[in-house]
């Protein structure tokens, strides 16, 4: 069995850097600010907010892929004053437009997004407006459907914050092990990721555990014994967006995929019970470690164990992040 003092150091080990996360709150709070101070799209422009998994605060290390340190991802909320009519594919060419006038060179339109790129950094900035219909939730432009879409990723803010509270702190860190377990084991796989992940987590998660192993092991077993059935027969399970009615989380998952990721969690629920029953530690290392890679390492005792047992059980990374959107030139609230 591994100790609860591997898994915080673990933890510890696979969280975002504090020179990753300077580099990321210098550059989106630089980029908000100057979008905000536009000559022209500051009439556009009412206010911002972080989202995706830095502002959840679920975001991993970046990955390294064939020897080079992949660039982390930061996700940027931009509303707008558009409305319902004005066309989606118009509106993501008006803010590409807006950002290369700041001075941004390599920037890309997606289908919802445009990603500006910087040498260390990648930043999806997203424009969404209020939705006329349903007060407190927002539309997202489709340029490829030019239509406008449902989405809420402040509500996604919100509800991680009070499932993470409602698991006494364990379910960040939680989410965080999971992700990790995906890139270790399923590198090339495109889908289930990110929130979907999150939103698997909260759905099958013990409530009631504190221990990370234990979290873990039943986490894979509740993956096994709840969606056997749908894997065996070539189906997606039906996961509720927490914040948009009627959205499913796993809309975009193919069958195909969500099949490897099943297969693959079934076979390591075993194998993570044998890494328990193992008495001999270090025999019990290499099953982790062909669990999470060679980063889950032999506890080392450190000063100050309870400050850090505290901290990871909180499960953020030492982040805090705002309530409500801030709109630039205030300092924006983020990063540390």
């Amino acid at each position: 069995m591994a100790t609860q003092q591997q898994f915080i150091d673990f933890l510890s080990e696979i969280e975002p850097s504090g020179s990753t996360k300077a580099v990321c709150s210098s550059a989106h709070r630089t980029l908000r600010t100057k979008l905000a101070e536009h000559p022209t799209y500051r009439t556009i422009h009412k206010e911002t907010y972080l989202s995706g998994s830095y502002a959840r605060e679920t975001a991993l290390r970046p990955r390294v892929s064939d020897g080079t340190l992949r660039r982390p991802d930061v996700d940027i909320i931009v509303v707008t004053n558009y409305t319902q009519y004005d066309q989606p594919s118009n509106v993501i060419t008006t803010l590409r437009r807006a950002v290369k006038q700041l001075g941004y060179a390599e920037i890309e339109s997606n289908r919802r997004s445009i990603c500006v790129s910087l040498g260390s950094v990648e930043m999806d900035v997203v424009p969404v407006i209020a939705n006329p219909w349903h007060p407190g939730a927002w539309l997202i432009a489709d340029k490829s459907e030019e239509r406008w879409l449902e989405t809420n990723p402040m509500g996604h803010n919100e509800w991680a914050r009070a499932v993470n509270k409602r698991a006494n702190g364990n379910f960040k860190p939680l989410v965080k092990l999971l992700k990790w377990w995906r890139r270790e084991n399923l590198p090339h796989l495109r889908r289930p990721k990110g929130f979907i992940i999150e939103a698997m987590v909260a759905e099958l998660m013990d409530y009631r555990e504190n221990s990370y192993e234990e979290l873990f092991a039943k986490l894979l077993e509740r993956i096994t014994t709840e969606y056997h059935w749908l894997a065996a027969t070539g189906q997606v399970p039906h996961l509720a967006d927490p914040s948009v009615e009627g959205n499913n989380v796993f809309s975009r998952v193919k069958p195909e995929e969500f099949k490897r990721f099943y297969d693959m969690a079934a076979d390591h629920a075993q194998r993570v019970r044998r890494a328990q029953r193992e008495t001999d530690p270090e025999k019990a290392l290499l099953l982790w470690q062909r669990v999470f890679g060679d980063r889950f390492r032999k506890s080392t005792p450190k000063p100050g164990g309870l400050l850090r047992t505290a901290a990871a059980t909180g499960g953020g990374l030492g982040l805090t992040f705002p309530a409500k959107a801030v709109v630039p030139p205030n300092k924006p609230p983020g990063f540390a």
